[in-house]
């Protein structure tokens, strides 16, 4: 019976059904063929959304919408110029550092790819780089915020794993770094290759105008993870205070006003609501799946395959990117982790470093058809068709595969500073 859902469930999605509808109808078909009461299914739903972890999703979200709306990106663009802009291919450089910088307020790369993008790639395409690097350049940099904290996709990750959401932030800023190096470095390659133009003359007073144009801007981030690294705050309570920070920097810059504050509350409403739609349902998928006893066969059938957990991350990550190329980041987790859990038990493989390769290789299928939301934001806003960009950004691509590879190798990179700083 498991089998008709799952492919029911792959179909519905083929269909370009809505997520919640390709999650949900299979799930209620199984109740009835098997003879359960329907009562199970907002039981089931109710239960999985009952988390307090849960409030800092519209939170997160939030501060992201309002820090666009009241020009932080620009401040966060002219800083990133005046620090890197003047080396060959500069403004790859600032549209690597301002992901950077961004992502550690929005925690959504649709958001990064939009906000930051607007801007990146009309700059890049006046000063006569190729529009489709340009926008790779823009996407490929997008995948840094669901990794470096706060990271949506890993607030559900953790509640659906029970692993600890603030170390699973602190996991992500060693692979964040490591991808944005990464990325620069990418970028250098491709420019002098392109012989891309330099930018103004490195001004020390720029700099310095520019960083106190932004220095509350880049307080956020230093308030978000300084107080989840402190402890002071948790990650619940640190996305409630980055929205009211950012609602004073509002007042502040005297951008604020009620229509435009009005706007994006109703715009993170409705992006939650459909958010958490899908979330409860997949309570339900995972009361079939635990039912249908799928996790214990699916560690039998891995046992008889691989002995290593070093093997069986891999097959897990493996499908984890295959899935991604059809579903969105939020069903792969919610579907896929109760499953695997009973693995991860089994072959005593660090939740935490699973975790956060998980979120990654998730972000993977941000930027790759046919359900890429951050492809689909940043052709937007290139102006470019899909296709052209997808295939300019295929060397980010395999660069994210092998920096996967380098993390599965060396756990460190993500579990040095989570448990150096969070002990319990």
């Amino acid at each position: 019976m498991i089998t008709f859902v799952l492919l029911a469930v792959f179909a519905l999605l083929l269909m370009r059904a809505p997520i919640f509808v390709a999650l949900g109808l299979p799930a209620l078909g199984y109740l009835h063929f098997k003879g359960v009461p329907f009562a199970l299914a907002p039981q089931r739903m109710l239960g999985t959304v009952n988390e307090s972890i849960l409030l800092a999703v519209p939170m997160f979200l939030l501060a992201g919408r309002l820090m666009n709306l009241y020009g932080a990106t620009e401040r966060i663009f002219d800083f990133a110029q005046a620090v890197i802009g003047w080396i060959r291919g500069g403004l790859g450089y600032v549209s690597v550092v301002a992901s950077m910088i961004f992502s550690a307020m929005s925690g959504s790369a649709a958001a990064d790819a939009v906000g930051v993008g607007t801007i990146t790639v009309k700059a890049m395409r006046a000063r006569g780089y190729d529009p489709s690097f340009a926008a790779a350049v823009t996407l490929g940099s997008a995948t840094l915020s669901p990794v470096i904290p706060p990271s949506i996709i890993m607030i559900i990750y953790g509640a659906t794993a029970n692993v600890s959401i603030g170390k699973m932030f602190i996991g992500g800023i060693g692979p964040g770094l490591l991808m944005g190096i990464s990325m620069m470095a990418l970028v250098s390659i491709i420019s002098w290759k392109r012989g891309y133009p330099k930018g103004d003359p490195f001004s020390i007073r720029l700099v310095m105008q520019t960083f106190w144009r932004a220095i509350l801007v880049l307080l956020t981030p230093v308030i978000i993870i300084g107080g989840i690294f402190s402890g002071i705050l948790t990650p619940t309570e640190a996305s409630v205070t980055a929205v009211v920070y950012v609602i004073l920097l509002g007042i502040i810059y005297r951008m604020i006003s009620f229509r435009a504050f009005y706007g994006a509350v109703v715009g993170t409403a409705t992006a939650v609501g459909a958010l958490m739609l899908v979330v409860s349902v997949s309570g339900l998928d995972a009361w079939v799946i635990a039912r249908e006893q799928v996790p214990m066969m699916l560690a039998n059938s891995m046992t008889t395959l691989v002995d290593s957990k070093i093997m069986v991350m891999i097959l897990i990550l493996v499908l984890v990117l295959i899935l991604g190329f059809f579903m969105d980041a939020t069903p792969v987790i919610l579907m896929l982790v109760p499953a695997i859990m009973p693995l991860v038990t089994a072959y005593e493989i660090d939740p935490l470093h699973l975790g956060v390769l998980f979120c990654i290789v998730c972000v993977i299928g941000l930027i790759t058809p046919p359900v890429g939301v951050a492809l689909y934001g940043v052709a937007m806003v290139s102006k470019l068709p899909i296709d052209r960009v997808f295939w300019a950004t295929l060397p980010f691509f395999f660069m994210l595969i092998v920096l996967i590879g380098v993390m599965i190798a060396v756990p460190q990179i993500i579990t040095l500073l989570p448990n150096f700083f969070i002990t319990n």
